[in-house]
């Protein structure tokens, strides 16, 4: 493995010996951001909040630039406004006076065992004592009821008594299992954060999921952080969904029996509240995700699903 520590720069107005955070909150994109949740929850978080960028990872190594290639404009004759990729890392200062670093950008693409070591070498020199992953997978749950959050860690003690329900199965890896994974060896605590978005809806934007990671990552990391903001997009794409079931049989049948499984959990006292939810099977919601990622290829969907939203 390539040196680690070299992938890693500080801003050069930065000195990390008085720099000091006891939490760092990792956005970096994963095999799927359903609900476009981490892009919805930085922007909230950098646009309500004092932050600076502290920290830059070195992206030219790491992205795979021909697999997912950025924007690029061409303006009649010439190039400009290119979209370049960024793993930056902003110290955030919360609504309490309370910094604490986040982590943003892209998932990498190469060098998952130096990119996590780099991030590990961050954490010891900085003094985070934990670190949250907050990210959103698409599920068999119903937009009509509360965005379902599941938490896991690096070791179960740290969740207390809250059991997670999605059980055990394999599925493709990502940069943040394989972090977890290597933080959680190397002794550092790390939670994290799961929203479950409906997976007719996975694709556009779900303010409801990035809502409810806000409020996971500030009761996890007791920070003070913003959450309104949320209610006026989410009251119009269920506006937008109901009025789609109003004309569509086979999407309302779907959303029922969606809203009867999720119900039925209620009443067997396995789903008590928005952090906890009985889902389908260990290897249903493999399925579930596994599917998503191969539709992500597939031609646009049937009639009997949800249109495009924007």
């Amino acid at each position: 493995m390539l040196d680690p520590i070299s992938l890693f720069s500080w801003e050069p107005h930065v000195d990390q010996r008085r720099l000091s955070a006891d939490t760092l909150v990792v956005t970096l994109g994963s095999f799927v951001d359903a609900g476009h949740s981490q892009r919805l929850v930085n922007a909230q978080l950098l646009d309500q909040l004092p932050n600076r960028i502290v920290g830059r990872f070195d992206a030219d190594q790491v992205f795979d630039y021909a697999g997912r290639r950025p924007l690029i404009v061409f303006d009649g004759d010439h190039y400009a406004d290119y979209a370049q990729p960024g793993i930056d890392l902003h110290l955030v200062t919360d609504r309490d006076g309370q910094d604490f670093l986040l982590l943003t950008g892209p998932e990498p693409s190469l060098q998952w065992e130096r990119m996590a070591a780099a991030i590990a070498h961050v954490i010891d020199q900085v003094g985070v004592r934990r670190t949250i992953l907050a990210h959103a997978i698409p599920a068999g749950v119903p937009h009509t009821r509360r965005t379902p959050l599941t938490r896991y860690a690096s070791d179960p003690a740290l969740l207390g008594d809250e059991r997670s329900p999605l059980g055990s199965f394999a599925m493709s890896a990502s940069f943040s299992g394989v972090l977890t994974l290597r933080l959680g060896q190397a002794g550092h605590q790390v939670l994290g954060a799961v929203a479950l978005v409906p997976h007719y809806i996975a694709d556009s934007d779900y303010p409801d999921a990035a809502a409810a990671l806000i409020e996971g990552v500030r009761e996890i990391g007791k920070l003070a952080l913003p959450a309104e903001g949320f209610q006026l997009p989410a009251a119009a794409l269920r506006a937008q969904l109901e009025q789609h079931r109003a004309d569509n049989e086979d999407f309302a049948a779907h959303v029922a029996a969606l809203e009867q499984a999720y119900d039925q959990a209620h009443r067997d006292g396995s789903l008590t509240d928005a952090d906890s939810v009985t889902l389908p099977s260990a290897d249903e919601i493999g399925a579930q995700v596994e599917e998503y990622l191969a539709g992500l290829q597939d031609p646009p969907p049937s009639e009997g699903s949800p249109p495009p939203l924007t």
